[in-house]
């Protein structure tokens, strides 16, 4: 990971879990919990997703601000181990159709 210092805002002025952001730069990541509300994605912005069962995460960045390329997965590294979750596995896409379907009670035939 390059030598970023992340950390969590105190202040959350959104409707998600945390909001992560960088010393001395205007980047926020904002963290929302995929098993506790009905995320959906903001316009504007970039999204990725984070999967350990049981907690599955979205994660999102304006494409306003020029650094969210730059720092998005970083962020969502040092997001992962903050949580103490460093194996959460980064995805594209939206994990919660593949958990329900993964979850779904066996009925036999």
């Amino acid at each position: 990971m390059k030598d970023k210092e992340f950390y969590l805002s105190a202040e959350i002025k959104y409707n998600c879990v945390d909001v992560v952001k960088m010393w001395g730069t205007d980047f926020e990541l904002k963290v929302y919990s995929l098993t506790d509300t009905d995320y959906e994605v903001a316009e504007n912005c970039i999204e990725l997703y984070g999967a350990s069962k049981p907690d599955l995460y979205a994660f999102e960045v304006s494409l306003d601000d020029e650094l969210s390329y730059d720092y998005m997965n970083d962020a969502i590294v040092w997001y992962a181990n903050h949580i103490g979750n460093p194996d959460m596995e980064v995805l594209r896409t939206d994990p919660r159709a593949d958990f329900l379907h993964d979850n779904l009670p066996k009925t036999e035939i």
